[in-house]
């Protein structure tokens, strides 16, 4: 179970912060504690059976408590995002617990059991108890893998798992600070992700606090010079870059895990400058784990995603799976400890991402001769915008529905920063409400960053039929450059 691996891990951190905000802070012992009684309160839960309990609990500390609460009690659990929107319901769709613990009433038709602030501090003002650990040696984290294919897709890890992609956060020196004290960790990645979920559990490991902290509030903690790590996507990044004073210099309290996408060479220089130089880029997938890491502090190609861990074994193949030499580009493949089997609610043809204990994330790219990857491009339409993937055919084809538009295609293009934005190209002979069409993009895909759109006579073809996006993003950014 949970804690008790944690406890293994921390050795003699036990005693140390596991949670702080600007108001409070929770010692190891005091989060355990809260852990028991919450899980005393929960354990009525277990009476109807549940093989899955869903969170939706806006309070980052009483989420994490549940989580553990339900680890004790032998339940599988997955967290929802707090806003009930678009993703929520499609996360619903997917995931289909058997019931859900939440701070507000949910009308979703899955049974509703409330955890809000008043039934916190009841359970947590009783007194000490200790519950039964119950075992789950099967599934007991489910998430969405959302990046590999156009479809997400249920996922789940055992206890195995969690283990080893704790281990794999450590032992690769991501957290590097070993012997420092003072130092914080800030997770931009949410909870309801997969991989957000394991960093805070590798945070938590190394016996480093984990700062509760709203993200629009960072640029502050960066201001008062306090020691941290932050752990973001590339928007994320862009985001507190451009909240910093125009002054701001680079800082030697401060580290950057960055998570979800290539960092683009122009915000990682101004990073560098404004920030901090001790930036750890990770490349992996809810499916393996992390499977390279690029620190910035050394000279590398700005291509390259990083270099591989030494416990996964990357190859290129090419379509009939054959291995290709070093420098040549083909599809990428994956084995190792933390790669999980199969998807849990796919059928055979996507579950054609694995084969003979192989993982097929959908990436185009080669490897050099010091074990770098290189990612060049998608074996699909896939797209990332600041740390999230989308479908472009999916854009393209909610916009080819839009009264008025004829033909459409959606394509990347770099911001100022070199952070991919979304663009779309549309034919259309009549008066457009932009907003409105952002506002329809938006109810498939609110993590969507605006799109800004342009007008064109016609779309531009490949000879195999897909629109030539590369050809659309190359002559924006030409016209930039004039």
């Amino acid at each position: 179970m949970l804690e008790t691996l944690l406890q293994q891990l921390r050795g003699t951190k036990i005693y140390g912060s596991a949670f702080e905000s600007a108001s409070r802070s929770w010692s190891w012992t005091g989060f355990l504690a809260d852990v028991k009684k919450t899980a005393r309160a929960l354990e009525e839960i277990k009476q109807s059976s549940p093989t899955l309990v869903g969170i939706r609990c806006a309070d980052y500390y009483h989420h994490w408590v549940i989580i553990f609460a339900l680890d004790r009690l032998g339940l599988a659990s997955a967290s929802f995002q707090n806003e009930y929107g678009p993703s929520f319901k499609t996360y619903l769709d997917v995931v289909k617990p058997d019931l859900i613990l939440t701070d507000l009433p949910l009308d979703v038709g899955i049974p509703n059991f409330t955890v809000n602030s008043r039934w916190f501090l009841d359970v947590l003002s009783s007194k000490n108890v200790d519950v039964k650990h119950y075992d789950n040696a099967g599934v007991c984290r489910v998430g969405i893998a959302a990046g590999t294919d156009v479809t997400p897709h249920k996922i789940g890890l055992t206890r195995e798992h969690i283990k080893q992609n704790i281990h794999q956060l450590i032992t690769s020196n991501i957290f590097s600070l070993s012997g420092r004290s003072g130092f914080s960790i800030v997770c931009c990645i949410g909870v309801d992700i997969l991989a957000g979920y394991q960093i805070v559990l590798a945070a938590l490991t190394t016996g480093y606090p984990v700062t509760i902290i709203d993200r629009k509030q960072i640029a502050l903690a960066i201001a008062q010079h306090k020691p941290i790590v932050l752990v973001l996507s590339p928007l994320h990044l862009e985001y507190i870059i451009s909240s910093l004073s125009p002054i701001s210099m680079a800082q030697e309290t401060i580290e950057v895990i960055v998570v979800g996408g290539r960092l683009p060479a122009e915000l990682e220089k101004t990073t560098k400058e404004k920030l901090t130089k001790k930036i750890h880029i990770l490349y992996g997938t809810e499916e393996a784990g992390v499977i390279a890491v690029k620190k910035s502090d050394t000279l590398s190609d700005a291509k390259s995603a990083g270099t591989i861990l030494p416990w996964m074994k990357v190859e290129i193949v090419d379509e009939d799976d054959a291995v290709l030499p070093v420098n040549t580009e083909g599809r990428v493949r994956v084995s190792g400890p933390t790669v999980i089997k199969h998807y849990l609610d796919a059928d055979a043809a996507s579950n054609s991402h694995f084969k003979n204990g192989c993982f097929y994330p959908g990436d185009i790219g080669f490897l050099n001769e010091k074990n770098e990857i290189f990612i060049t491009g998608r074996t699909d339409s896939l797209t990332s915008f600041g740390g999230d993937k989308f479908d472009l055919r999916v854009l393209d084809h909610i916009c080819e529905t839009y009264p008025g538009i004829k033909n459409a295609c959606t394509f990347s293009v770099p911001d100022d920063n070199g952070v991919p934005t979304p663009w779309a190209a549309i034919v259309c002979d009549v008066e457009l409400d932009g907003a409105v069409l952002g506002a329809k993009l938006h109810e498939k895909y609110e993590n969507l960053p605006p799109v800004t759109l342009i007008w064109v006579d016609r779309i531009p073809y490949r000879s195999d039929g897909e629109p030539d996006r590369d050809f659309l993003t190359n002559g924006i950014i030409r016209t930039r450059q004039k």
